[in-house]
């Protein structure tokens, strides 16, 4: 007996079989695969996308949603695999911003960081919460810090 496919890949063969009844024009069919390659990034079955692949997925899913208006400059914050420290939180927020290079509109979007302190039962101590809140506190305050004139809106998941 086979084991069954991840969910990603079952929507991925969806989108596809759709796609090519309907006749969906390729660029719809790309800004699908898209909100797929977001939805996979938080999937523990896949391995998901690094910080640059989510940035471009997310920014796919901007011009999707509103085609005609101008979309911010997406960076991303990956705590997925490299724990959040405060020692090279200013170092890692720099790098973060950078990749959004000097555009005047930015989403910094901050992944990982839930479950580094509030997964599983950790997330019910009030210490555990208060780490965390510190730890959004710290990068809000680096990014105003850093971002100069530039309008920066903060997101943490």
């Amino acid at each position: 007996m086979t084991a069954a496919l991840p969910k990603t890949v079952r929507l991925r063969t969806l989108n596809a079989l759709i796609a090519s009844m309907v006749g969906s024009p390729h660029q719809l069919r790309h800004d699908v695969d898209a909100v797929l390659r977001v939805f996979e990034s938080d999937d523990t079955t896949d391995p998901g996308l690094d910080a640059r692949g989510l940035a471009a997925a997310v920014s796919q899913i901007f011009r999707l949603l509103s085609p005609d208006a101008p979309a911010p400059a997406v960076a991303v914050l990956d705590h997925r695999q490299v724990p959040f420290d405060p020692l090279w939180a200013e170092e890692r927020v720099g790098e973060a911003l950078a990749s959004a290079g000097d555009a005047p509109n930015v989403l910094f979007w901050t992944v990982g960081l839930q479950e580094q302190y509030l997964a599983g039962p950790r997330g019910r101590s009030s210490r555990q919460r208060t780490a965390y809140e510190e730890a959004v506190g710290c990068i809000e305050a680096l990014v105003a810090r850093r971002a100069g004139r530039r309008r920066v809106t903060v997101v943490v998941l």
